[in-house]
């Protein structure tokens, strides 16, 4: 039986406590550090879990203790060894013979059979002092496939961290402070009544509560002390392997139940041929159709062009299926939900000096680009193939251009999510254009979606590594553009007088219903 976690929520946006721009969560503002057990723990644990997967439970216990006991005679008296793999390095050099000497078959069976072989290719290990020649020639010639794959093995078993194995592997430890009163349970507590009895004598929510406890307990001990600190083991345990173990990237593979099959392809791109035509037709149409003020042209001209963006950007990504994979219309819908943010916006809440802003911003910019090109790359051109008086022609020649202020930040002092917000785009925001912003900018979580993917080797703690990847393509990116145009021609039709669309375009979701007819 498995314990399940219950489902708690996680604190609510409106529980985070907002610092110069940051959200601060709750525990966040406790300072409370979070332990990587994969990275820094799990390497200390590997002696005990390979002794446990060597011997009966019973038997194996009864080791720990017996072969903890006989080393702490030797180690200083300020110290505790748990049975970590650093605390083998607690011993002193000068006495280290001794012990040998004095616990040879103890040695052998404890430490030599369950993880000797292991550590003879960990030879900067704090425990390599405990491996003896004699060893070695009784048994079999070490082979680093068989141990290597054995300490792989154990390294999957310690993986999970908190499942009913790994549990009591962490729970162990706790009898050594028990053993040495470095700690004192108050009668009447759950885990002084329970630990007598740990674990044969447990249920499985008991157990789970005793090494629930273990883990506070050892990880608070473990903060403080400088042998775990340091991380020396955890270190060299894992750039060691990188030496003995080549990466194994993983394969990543279509996923033939989501795949379209012929018939289903023929509809999508009839389906993309139609929608494509609908929403260009829709254009022209206003285009030829709508009341335009001739005397005043400034307004019209902004928000129909960032209409026909709209529409010029929903009928690229709606043409080309290459720019449906995730990274790519990730970069493309951020684009898209920018322009209809602006054009909602400016349509809704713009003032004439919000417009002008708008068009001034974008002329600065071109002016900015002219006069680095006179004054720095005389000999260069822009992309678009043109030279510094070529553009400065474009912008009116004379006296335009010199009346030109240049805005360095932005045309507006709002924000987009505020202007989102005004503009009745707020969903659209917050599940579109501010996840989307990752793929834009190339942050953290749009590289390790789509330009890293896991070593599937086990002793390299499944770091990620570059791949070129061509990440997964998802249709309903489709729907999510159809979504943005229509909710900006639902603007359009109650803010500007846009006519009535004859036909709408079609979800291309649906197509993945097998079964369902192409209408």
């Amino acid at each position: 039986m498995t314990r399940k976690k219950p489902k708690v929520p996680y604190t609510p946006i409106s529980k985070h406590k907002l610092k110069k721009g940051l959200l601060k969560s709750p525990l966040s503002q406790l300072n409370i550090k979070q332990i990587d057990w994969h990275r820094d723990l799990l390497p200390e644990h590997l002696w005990i879990e390979c002794l446990s997967n060597t011997y009966v439970q019973k038997e194996w216990q009864n080791l720990y203790n017996e072969f903890l006991d006989a080393l702490d005679v030797y180690v200083p008296e300020d110290k505790i060894i748990f049975g970590f793999i650093s605390d083998f390095g607690l011993i002193p050099s000068d006495k280290r013979k001794d012990f040998l000497k004095h616990n040879d078959k103890l040695v052998y069976r404890a430490f030599y059979k369950p993880i000797g072989g292991i550590i003879t290719f960990y030879p900067e290990a704090p425990c390599y002092w405990l491996l003896q020649k004699k060893y070695l020639d009784i048994d079999r010639p070490v082979n680093s496939n068989v141990e290597l794959g054995k300490l792989s093995q154990s390294v999957l078993r310690l993986m999970p961290g908190k499942d009913k194995h790994t549990g009591h592997i962490r729970a162990m430890p706790l009898s050594r402070l028990i053993k040495h009163n470095k700690i004192y349970f108050k009668r009447g507590m759950k885990i002084a009544e329970l630990l007598p009895k740990y674990p044969s004598g447990c249920s499985e929510e008991e157990k789970y509560h005793v090494q629930s406890q273990a883990r506070n307990i050892m990880h608070t001990f473990v903060q403080e002390k400088d042998i775990y600190l340091n991380r020396k083991w955890p270190k060299y345990f894992w750039n060691r392997n990188l030496e003995l173990v080549p990466c194994s990237p993983h394969k990543i593979q279509a996923n033939k139940e989501t795949a379209l099959g012929k018939d289903e392809t023929k509809k999508l791109y009839k389906r993309i041929d139609r929608n494509s035509k609908i929403v260009k037709d829709f254009l022209t149409k206003i285009s030829l159709n709508y009341k335009y003020d001739l005397y005043n042209t400034e307004r019209d001209e902004i928000l129909l062009g960032l209409f026909a963006r709209l529409t010029r950007i929903y009928v690229l990504i709606l043409s080309n299926p290459p720019l449906w994979s995730r990274d790519i219309a990730g970069i493309l819908l951020r684009c898209l939900t920018e322009t209809a943010i602006t054009f909602a916006y400016l349509t809704k809440k713009g003032s004439k000096d919000e417009l002008r802003d708008f068009k001034a911003y974008g002329e600065g910019k071109e002016k900015l680009l002219m006069l680095h090109l006179q004054d720095t790359y005389p000999d260069k051109k822009s992309l678009e193939g043109k030279n510094s008086e070529e553009i400065a022609e474009e912008m009116g020649w004379g006296f335009s251009p010199e009346l030109m202020d240049i805005e360095l930040s932005d045309w507006t002092k709002k924000s987009t999510r505020d202007l989102a917000f005004s503009g009745g785009l707020e969903e659209i925001y917050r599940l579109v254009f501010d996840p989307s912003s990752s793929d834009v900018h190339g942050t953290w979580i749009s590289l390790k979606k789509f330009n890293l993917t896991r070593c599937v080797q086990p002793l390299h703690r499944f770091h990620q590594m570059p791949q070129y990847i061509e990440p997964p393509i998802f249709i309903n990116t489709i729907d999510v553009v159809q979504l943005i145009y229509e909710k900006c021609v639902e603007i359009g039709n109650q803010h500007l007088d846009f006519p009535k669309m004859k036909h709408k375009p079609e979800k291309v979701v649906s197509i993945l219903n097998k079964g369902k007819k192409d209408t």
